[in-house]
């Protein structure tokens, strides 16, 4: 069983679970294990694939939902009961925390319990609300976890040193490079481009990021208000939702700069978007991986982004391309610098990160593991 407190972290967990059952086609069809009924539960807020059954779970995001939560564990704790489960992977916060103490039992049963730590709410620098909070829940479910993952360096090192259970780091949730292999022609480029709302000679930042305070638009704006200002050849593009739009909106608008930002919402085709762009900026204030920036960097951006744990594994903490949180000036150095020499900039995408390898590691790690 696969659990995560949202459906729609099951897309990061479809690669796996197709393995699992020997459904992965090519070009990874040889990395296929098979054999396995895979089921998932979740809130089930939309539909979830490649999974043999879908159990829905009420899980709560909040970790102050208590009512939910033991709601959520109740109903966890019947599923185990009912069901011959061999191992559970469970991801996301709060759901692998209610998934891994309502599996408490059916582990000194023989259950395996898996743990995929996509970024822990507590880091280096993170409010202390969230040591208190966040980092006492997680050191207590680590009792009742056989493996714990992490995909960044940052986090293996807090999770060996501060929990009992063993741990292992793969590099990220794997992106399927394949999906980048057909690029835009200029034609078509140019024309996505005047659908945008930007010019044949607009050099073009880029952002793709949830409007939520951790994404840091705020920085971002100020950082490049000045840049925005002085050449109306400069366009930022936003692309995203999010609770603090309006907000960030706003203050485009305060610093005089809301005709050179352009909010384009949520889009299904980020990847023909970011081709029309130049240089992803990233600023947000963490990260356990940092996808939107992979996946720029393989659109053929350059990355200016911001330093934080995600952010450095993805460039082997090579300064060059990263500026610190409280410092905007830094990164308005940073972004001039780019537009002057993109090509300085630019990363090879890290062969590491890619699906084939996350899978590979992955399967090991089942084989290894679960037998």
């Amino acid at each position: 069983m696969f659990t995560s407190h949202t459906a729609n972290f099951h897309k990061f967990n479809r690669p796996l679970m197709r393995m699992l059952r020997g459904k992965l086609e090519a070009p990874y069809s040889d990395l296929n294990m098979g054999g396995w009924q895979v089921d998932y539960a979740c809130a089930c807020e939309e539909p979830v694939f490649d999974a043999d059954r879908v159990f829905q779970v009420d899980f709560a995001r909040s970790p102050l939902r208590f009512d939910k939560h033991a709601r959520a564990y109740r109903q966890l704790k019947k599923l185990l009961a009912e069901n011959d489960y061999e191992a559970i992977h469970t991801h996301t916060p709060v759901g692998s925390i209610i998934t891994r103490l309502a599996a408490k039992s059916a582990r000194k049963k023989g259950v395996k319990i898996i743990y995929t730590c996509h970024g822990f709410h507590f880091y280096d620098g993170a409010p202390k609300k969230n040591w208190l909070l966040y980092y006492r829940a997680e050191k207590m479910a680590a009792k009742y976890t056989d493996l714990l993952i992490t995909i960044n360096r940052e986090d293996e090192v807090n999770a060996k040193k501060y929990f009992c259970c063993p741990v292992k780091m793969i590099d990220g949730v794997g992106i399927d490079t394949t999906k980048f292999n057909n690029k835009l022609s200029t034609a078509k480029k140019a024309d996505l481009r005047k659908e945008i709302g930007l010019k044949k000679d607009d050099f073009v930042l880029c952002y793709v990021a949830e409007f939520i305070d951790r994404k840091n638009h705020e920085m971002l704006l100020r950082g490049v208000a000045n840049i925005l200002r002085e050449n109306n050849n400069v366009k930022l593009v936003l692309l995203g939702k999010g609770k603090l739009i309006n907000k960030i909106k706003a203050l485009a608008k305060e610093l005089r700069i809301e005709n050179q930002v352009l909010f384009l919402g949520y889009r299904n085709d980020v990847f023909n978007v970011l081709q029309c762009c130049n240089l992803c900026v990233a600023t947000s204030k963490s990260e356990g991986l940092g996808l939107g920036v992979l996946e720029a960097v393989l659109c053929g951006c350059g990355i200016v982004i911001s330093d934080n744990r995600g952010h450095r594994d993805i460039v082997d903490d090579d300064q060059k391309y990263l500026f610190k949180l409280d410092d905007e000036a830094g990164l308005e150095k940073k972004v001039r610098d780019a537009i002057k020499n993109t090509a300085k900039y630019q990363l090879k995408f890290p062969e590491r990160y890619s699906l084939r390898s996350s899978l590979s590691e992955m399967k090991k790690i089942y084989e290894d593991f679960l037998g």
